[in-house]
């Protein structure tokens, strides 16, 4: 019995973790830029960025890159949000065409590590970005003769 005397209470052990507030949360969320691409060419992931039991939906990002691969564009973007403590899922990737001289944006492809993005999801994102509102954007056609038999 005098051994557990000695042993004091958890709460005076582990201190309390600080909760952020909800209105804190979105502000971290809403200031996080929606789309980061480059002109000409791009590998591109879509990803959703969240707080870890402090948000029910996340935000869904576009970012891109002309020079890098989808593991370092993810990788860069993770470390970005770490810092601001913001956990970040990938969705998928694939490639961008962005011809901002033609107010043209074609998506297209597939990511071998992430897998395929949704281009239809990327597409409403990248519309409802204001640089990007009055662009014309070409996702891939469909090949439904593959499946018919």
């Amino acid at each position: 019995m005098k051994h557990l005397n000695l042993l004091a209470p958890i709460s005076h052990i582990l201190k309390p973790i600080r909760r952020q507030s909800i209105s804190r949360v979105n502000a971290l969320l809403i200031n996080v830029p929606r789309v980061q691409i480059a002109k000409g060419k791009n590998k591109y992931l879509l990803m959703v960025i969240h707080m870890h039991g402090l948000t029910r939906f996340g935000r869904t990002i576009v970012r891109g890159s002309d020079s890098k691969d989808h593991e370092e564009i993810f990788e860069e973007t993770k470390e970005e949000m770490d810092e601001i403590g913001v956990c970040t899922k990938c969705l998928g990737g694939g490639f961008i065409k962005n011809k901002e001289d033609k107010n043209l944006i074609k998506i297209y492809g597939c990511c071998k590590t992430f897998g395929e993005a949704p281009h239809g999801r990327t597409k409403d994102i990248l519309l409802s970005w204001t640089k990007y509102q009055h662009f014309n954007i070409i996702l891939p056609k469909k090949n439904l003769n593959a499946y018919q038999e």
